[in-house]
């Protein structure tokens, strides 16, 4: 919409706005380094030359040695604290715009960040405003967490259903009940006959789940069937722990490096609970899910298929 585009508009302008920003704050400080080592310098030459004229081993000059040299001492700290301020500075920018272009924040989160990140500079904390800004990180890290997770559930039919009615309870998962895990090749995951206790989401990478699952309703002796699938960023599994008891029915190994989200069940249905319309669809997502689970052949694999809100 019109209204959008002038809202993304407005962000990236105040971006750039920041960056100039932070453009002349470097220069004014490096010209206030060149100022003070030209300052630095001419002292060291007025004294040099006093030094040349009178003879430094005078006793009578002493006195004025000593003050000359503490300032010159002094100057020379002084320049030695500006520099290291201006690259503690740059160092903790370079940080904040690494980690904002490797997740994608948007641009209106970014614009905030930035802002709570020069409101926060050490020589702009009070006793006054410490509370203040401790509330408004916290909530920034709920926000930052929200935008960063919630692509994790961006295919998945029920997260879509409940995002659309309780985007809440969506926010209050990302920031309670997701636990990345970063995994390199060869490690495993989980192992057949493990309890599980969370749902697994792969971001991105590539994983192998290898499974020997006996067949319902097969004749006694036959031979189990083998299950063998690689998958990938956007795909799930184990989401049977989410609503009944489960135990792994296979082998998930990391093929290559890999990022993984746990979603913990406990936490997934205490939170899901707290809300009486989220708590009756998801009780009948579940009656849908176990259905299916119960008619084919049980493995991690499993999923409910669409759902409606209907």
């Amino acid at each position: 919409s019109t209204a959008g585009r002038a809202r993304r508009l407005l962000a990236r302008v105040q971006i750039a706005g920041q960056a100039v920003q932070d453009f002349f704050s470097s220069s004014s400080v490096i010209l206030c380094l060149v100022v003070l080592q030209v300052w630095l310098k001419t002292v060291m030459l007025t004294h040099a030359i006093s030094c040349l004229r009178c003879g430094c081993g005078r006793a009578r000059n002493s006195g004025q040695v000593d003050r000359s040299t503490s300032l010159h001492w002094t100057l020379a700290n002084l320049v030695v604290q500006l520099q290291g301020l201006r690259r503690e500075r740059t160092a903790r920018h370079k940080v904040v715009r690494n980690f904002l272009g490797r997740h994608r924040i948007s641009s209106p989160l970014s614009v905030r960040v930035w802002n709570h990140v020069d409101r926060c500079q050490p020589e702009r904390v009070r006793d006054a405003n410490a509370s203040a800004l401790r509330k408004l990180s916290a909530e920034l890290i709920v926000d930052l967490l929200e935008e960063m997770r919630v692509p994790t559930f961006s295919a998945h039919p029920f997260f879509i259903n409940l995002r659309t009615k309780h985007p809440h309870l969506v926010r209050e998962l990302c920031h309670e009940s997701l636990q990345p895990m970063l995994r390199s090749p060869d490690n495993i995951i989980f192992c057949a006959g493990e309890v599980s206790s969370r749902m697994y989401v792969i971001i991105n990478g590539h994983v192998q789940y290898c499974a020997s699952v006996q067949q319902r309703d097969a004749p006694p002796g036959s031979a189990p069937a083998h299950v063998k699938r690689t998958l990938h960023g956007g795909q799930w599994l184990s989401e049977a722990a989410l609503w009944t008891g489960w135990v792994h029915r296979g082998e998930l190994r990391a093929i290559t490096d890999c990022l993984l989200v746990g979603l913990d069940a406990s936490s997934f249905a205490r939170i899901i609970s707290s809300h009486k319309s989220a708590h009756a669809f998801a009780a009948a997502y579940a009656r849908k899910f176990v259905e299916g689970l119960n008619r084919g052949l049980q493995t991690d694999l499993v999923e409910a298929g669409s759902v409606s809100l209907q």
